[in-house]
């Protein structure tokens, strides 16, 4: 049992806020990987990571709709600017010019302007790639959801046989105990040696010792469960599910040996990532293609002299204007040609990344099995192994109040079957954790 409480320390320490209750909370294992779900952190954050990709896709979306801006201007010229004129013009003679001056000192004026992208491919397939990332955060969201799920099983059982071994040993020590008045009552008798009743005593002291240390083991795995689950650790907690039971009839030997890799998580963001690269290569081909966009700008102006700035405003000049505007690429170095081969060779890279991860998954799937048979069959061993130290100790505890077994032996056999019962509960264990392994390797989690 060590084995598995041994991490739990520095997973505590390592860990950061939670969510405050002062209430005792009753948890079933659904309940468990319920508030697991609402509460984890890192889920809570892949949830937001969601939400952002949405608003990215709104901010592309923004780009195809109408452009509209408005401005306004005051200005004092209160040196207005001189044009050298030829004098002709005036009726001055051939050769001389005149010096004459355009406008007015005061000028306001005010402009609204739209402008409209009427086609650009390249707006397009980067509106359906943002689109396609967003499927991107939903899975990873998915794959946190698993992870946090997994984690919350597999503290949940281990908390549930840190109980039941607490409960195995204090049976044990009850029975000692219960021994050990019976052999006290025999030496008083003159029937017993003051040596068996100090090796009673010597073994319910060792046996109250391991309880009390199964006891902060037992709290530790409570905290663990807490913790993955985002909640404060120091609050108490009722566990009311129990561990799963496997027998013949419901053991399946031949569990997950058809499954499609399309189920994994994994399986699923690289097929995504497929998307997207042939996407991005589509984007870069439409970068060939001509963009066009359309503009509408309308505003009006009012002016006043010197003297008789109070006439601003009573007059206005409105101006407007329709404008379109074509780009065509013409060369562009072979810019677009690089870029497209660079994402060719990204799909390269995930072809391969995906025919890694399918040998993977079934190599995982085959250990998995092979872990989950293999615990079955322990657990099978140590059911008979507990079966065979009840029979034991039953046969010595009637030899030993006949008086003819020794104290050692009664002890004996008592150790042998706590450790058996301990054994089979830690192969329950075990049991239950390799289904969970199998489970998420097969994309069942």
């Amino acid at each position: 049992m060590m084995k598995y409480i041994l991490s739990l320390s520095l997973i505590l320490l390592l860990s950061t806020g939670f969510a405050q209750t002062g209430e005792k909370l009753v948890l079933s294992l659904e309940k468990a990987q319920e508030l697991a779900v609402q509460n984890n952190y890192n889920l809570k954050n892949a949830l937001l990571d969601v939400k952002n990709a949405e608003y990215q896709v709104d901010e592309i979306k923004s780009m195809g709709l109408p452009q509209i801006s408005g401005s306004g201007s005051f200005s004092n010229s209160y040196k207005i600017p001189t044009t050298i004129l030829p004098g002709e013009i005036v009726g001055a003679p051939a050769g001389t010019t005149v010096a004459v001056q355009f406008g007015v000192p005061f000028n306001m004026t005010g402009t609204v302007t739209m402008n409209q992208l009427l086609f650009d491919g390249t707006f397009f397939l980067g509106l359906k790639a943002a689109s396609e990332f967003v499927n991107v955060s939903k899975l990873l969201t998915s794959k946190s959801e698993i992870d946090v799920k997994e984690g919350v099983l597999k503290a949940y059982y281990m908390a549930l046989i840190a109980n039941d071994n607490i409960g195995q040993l204090e049976s044990s020590l009850k029975n000692i105990q219960k021994l050990k008045d019976e052999t006290r009552a025999m030496y008083e008798a003159g029937f017993a040696e003051k040596l068996d009743v100090d090796r009673m005593v010597l073994s319910a002291s060792n046996l109250e010792i391991s309880i009390n240390n199964l006891k902060s083991q037992a709290e530790l795995s409570k905290k663990l469960l807490l913790n993955s689950m985002g909640l404060e650790v120091n609050q108490e907690v009722q566990l009311t599910s129990s561990l799963p039971k496997f027998t013949n009839t419901n053991f399946i030997e031949n569990y997950g040996l058809e499954f499609s890799t399309g189920n994994r998580i994994e399986y699923k963001l690289l097929e995504q990532q497929q998307k997207l690269n042939e996407l991005d290569l589509k984007r870069w081909k439409m970068g060939y293609f001509p963009s066009l966009y359309g503009s509408v700008n309308y505003g009006t102006s009012t002016f006043a002299n010197d003297g008789s700035f109070g006439d601003l405003g009573n007059d206005w000049y409105p101006q407007g204007m329709v404008s379109l505007s074509l780009s065509v690429p013409i060369f562009d170095g072979f810019n677009k040609k690089a870029k497209m081969n660079q994402v060719r060779v990204s799909i390269s890279k995930t072809d391969n990344s995906i025919a890694q991860l399918t040998n993977g998954i079934n190599l995982e799937v085959s250990q998995a099995r092979t872990v989950y048979s293999s615990a079955f069959r322990s657990l099978e061993l140590q059911q008979k192994s507990q079966e065979l130290a009840e029979s034991i100790y039953n046969t010595t505890s009637i030899k030993f109040k006949e008086g003819v077994g020794s104290s050692f032996e009664m002890i004996t056999a008592e150790s042998d079957l706590t450790n058996a019962k301990t054994n089979y509960l830690n192969a329950l264990y075990d049991l239950s954790v390799a289904k969970i392994n199998l489970d998420k390797a097969l994309g069942n989690l």
